[in-house]
């Protein structure tokens, strides 16, 4: 009896050592957070164990827009060679929402192998989202922003931006709207978040640029719904007898506004003018469904945001200075990608000095062009 009560107390300590500690003398997390989880936000796995350091950026939503950042990413690491100065660089999908932001940041000041967080924020002036980007400044984590900004009065909690000009790109697509349309018309623009500093300035760009001929008929939001964006499009076409532009603010926007043309095979009645170039877009605008894209540079936003975030990281003062050479003077901490503007390869009325007031930021394309500037990288959408 008693060698069989000690061979039981020796099994059950066995038993505990493994579903306790596993035997290796490290606890096994239950939570998502800490230096030791199996896994954490942004794709990292055992990253803090390995010594790997990651670089993360957030999106707002999930789109295809963001497939060609993804790629900006993936060349830099290479170029650099994160992987072998110990650090990994990625992008995480947010779910379209200020809340699911807000928990993310909140994941990685959890995670100590998070050193660079750079955000597309899905409000401009949410304090929530901004009260958790400072506490990963505090902590010692680089904090920046790309494709759209924080609003200038949360800017300081920010290092910098790298994206577009968005006041300008509205601008731009303005003026390929009243070129297009000479005699004025009425609108609709089409977004995802008017909260978000890209929507809001981009529809405010494009208003100051069509000018007094333009009647402006609504701005409807999606909330990065597909089908509600295409119902938006139906129901301000069925509104609006006298409607004749139809503007799309955010990528998906072009192929939902597309859709429901060709559902009510309305194409002569309406000038079409979209932002970003979803591989679908590209096809349509092939097709002779799209007059004109203003374009943006998602590859050189990943690129251009890990290279900075591994620069101050490594303690290269040259490349900082070669990205941001006027980095301590007002405005300074910002990093316009540039954009494009493309029209189909023939019919168009547009030409490239209607734009050249934008400066060398803003190139003329057309849709041959075009795609073979996204062959060169590899690219099927921008």
């Amino acid at each position: 009896m008693m060698i069989q009560r000690t061979l039981y107390f020796a099994w059950l300590a066995g038993f505990s050592c493994v579903f306790l500690m596993g035997c290796t003398g490290e606890s096994i997390s239950t939570g998502t957070g800490g230096p030791n989880a199996r896994s954490g936000a942004g794709g990292g796995v055992d990253s803090a164990a390995r010594g790997t350091r990651r670089i993360i950026l957030l999106n707002n939503t999930d789109s295809p827009f963001w497939d060609a950042a993804r790629a900006g990413i993936d060349k830099v690491a290479e170029d650099l060679k994160l992987k072998e100065a110990g650090f990994a660089a990625s992008m995480d999908t947010n779910n379209g929402t200020d809340e699911g932001q807000i928990e993310k940041l909140r994941q990685y000041g959890t995670q100590d192998d998070v050193a660079a967080v750079i955000i597309s924020p899905t409000s401009a002036t949410n304090p929530a989202v901004v009260d958790e980007l400072k506490k990963l400044k505090d902590k010692g984590v680089i904090v920046g922003t790309f494709d759209s900004d924080l609003d200038e009065k949360f800017q300081s909690v920010r290092e910098f931006y790298v994206g577009t000009d968005n006041i300008q790109g509205g601008k731009v697509l303005g003026t390929a709207a009243k070129n297009l349309r000479p005699g004025g018309g009425e609108y609709v623009q089409f977004v995802g978040l008017d909260s978000q500093q890209n929507a809001y300035q981009r529809m405010d760009g494009f208003t100051s640029a069509v000018g007094g001929k333009f009647v402006q008929k609504g701005r409807r939001i999606d909330d990065t719904d597909r089908s509600r964006a295409r119902d938006n499009v139906r129901d301000s076409i069925d509104q609006n007898p006298n409607l004749n532009v139809l503007v799309g603010i955010w990528s998906y926007n072009a192929p939902a506004i597309v859709d429901i043309v060709k559902e009510k095979n309305v194409r002569e009645r309406f000038t079409i003018v979209t932002f970003d170039a979803e591989q679908l877009a590209i096809e349509q605008m092939g097709a002779g469904m799209i007059d004109a894209m203003v374009v943006q540079n998602p590859f050189g936003m990943g690129y251009d945001s890990v290279k900075y975030a591994f620069a101050k990281l490594q303690g290269d003062e040259a490349t900082m200075t070669e990205l941001f050479p006027s980095m301590k003077e007002p405005g300074g901490n910002i990093r316009d990608t540039g954009l494009k503007v493309v029209v189909p390869d023939s019919g168009t009325p547009l030409t490239q000095e209607m734009f050249k007031d934008f400066g060398p930021g803003v190139k003329f394309m057309t849709l041959t062009e075009f795609r073979a500037w996204l062959a060169e990288y590899k690219l099927t959408s921008s």
